[in-house]
């Protein structure tokens, strides 16, 4: 067996390279339990060279082989879950060698496919899911919502559910949550369709009633709510009529607009200027990352004082303190317009493509 491997690391081709590599990890996984410190230590450094010099599929191997076993060397892991998608999976769903830390380190550094093979965990802890949380990307939020060993804080469960709205499976996941705390439920509640209100009820011990209470009082505001937004909405079509006759500015409108919290009034005039679907600009508007909304504000030429008010207001729907909205407005400036409206284009021809098909 050991010349084997001694002939095999004289080779230079990838192919020998990939056998090495397998017959390492088969003489890991075989005897892992059994080895020595010093000798899972010489494992550690061998597979972690190995993998400097082994290609995508033999990396993807390596990382299914060693990503369930509790002594894979924790700098193998780590290189291993800090690789592209289809490599670190495993290791993002199953390594018990990665720590509260590096789950956290790896969340504010990675993409949203890292970030939703992490939200799948089963001994995540309330810090990671909030980061998690924080990045408001749909398929992280599914997979956090639907995640029942996911501890999910109250501001976390009101985080996801303020992004809900048309998103059936976010709907469907809260209201199987039996460990959502009733402070907790009276925000997400009023944000959930009948049919997920009366389930989500069903799972938590309501002796007082509130619960009940609470629902009822939201169907009475949403038929109140329902009025006075067609209102709303004819005004904002006004402002906007006034901004396309060069009557007002496009920021005064927005301003006027952030200041008053009409979020889906926004929306409206935003994706009418910018040529998008209202329900992607609301969407981006609401989702906690602000990239996507500060992009789309620069290619339409929003000036700064306007957005940072439209940041204020997104901020504070999203119970988020004022400080990321003045982070936000800060880093706006440094968006480049003429990046921004090419975006703006590709994004609108993708939407245009896939309506087509």
């Amino acid at each position: 067996m050991l010349e084997d491997l001694v002939g095999l690391a004289r080779e230079t081709s990838s192919e020998k390279r990939r056998e090495l590599m397998e017959r390492v990890a088969d003489l890991f996984v075989e005897g892992s339990e059994k080895y020595t410190d010093r000798e899972l230590g010489l494992f550690g450094e061998v597979m972690s060279k190995l993998l400097e010099k082994s290609n995508a599929t033999s990396r993807a191997e390596l990382s299914e082989k060693v990503s369930r076993d509790a002594n894979t060397p924790r700098d193998v892991a780590l290189q291993l879950a800090d690789d592209e998608i289809e490599i670190a999976r495993p290791m993002l769903e199953n390594s018990p060698n990665l720590t509260s830390d590096d789950l956290m380190s790896l969340v504010s550094s990675k993409g949203t496919e890292h970030r939703v093979a992490i939200s799948g965990r089963s001994d995540l802890n309330v810090e990671i899911t909030d980061e998690l949380i924080q990045h408001g990307e749909c398929e992280v939020l599914r997979a956090i919502s639907g995640n029942q060993y996911a501890p999910v804080s109250d501001w976390g469960f009101g985080a996801i559910a303020e992004q809900a709205s048309g998103d059936a499976q976010i709907q469907a996941n809260l209201a199987s949550r039996k460990d959502m705390s009733l402070a907790a439920a009276k925000n997400v509640l009023p944000l959930l369709p009948p049919g997920a209100q009366q389930q989500l009820m069903g799972l938590l011990e309501d002796d007082t009633g509130e619960l009940v209470a609470l629902v009822g009082q939201a169907v009475r505001d949403t038929s109140v709510k329902n009025i006075e937004n067609k209102i709303e909405r004819i005004d904002a079509m006004q402002l906007l009529g006034q901004v396309k006759e060069g009557e007002r500015s496009l920021d005064s409108v927005i301003s006027y607009l952030a200041k008053q919290d009409r979020p889906m009034d926004c929306a409206m005039v935003i994706s009418k200027l910018s040529k998008m679907p209202e329900e992607q600009v609301a969407s981006s508007l609401l989702k906690i990352n602000g990239q996507g909304i500060a992009l789309l504000c620069k290619a339409i030429n929003i000036g700064r004082e306007a957005f940072h008010d439209l940041a204020r207001m997104r901020y504070a729907r999203l119970s988020l303190p004022s400080s990321k909205a003045d982070e936000l407005a800060l880093a706006y400036e440094d968006v480049d317009a003429g990046i921004a409206q090419r975006t703006l284009r590709f994004v609108s021809m993708k939407n245009s493509v896939s309506m087509a098909v």
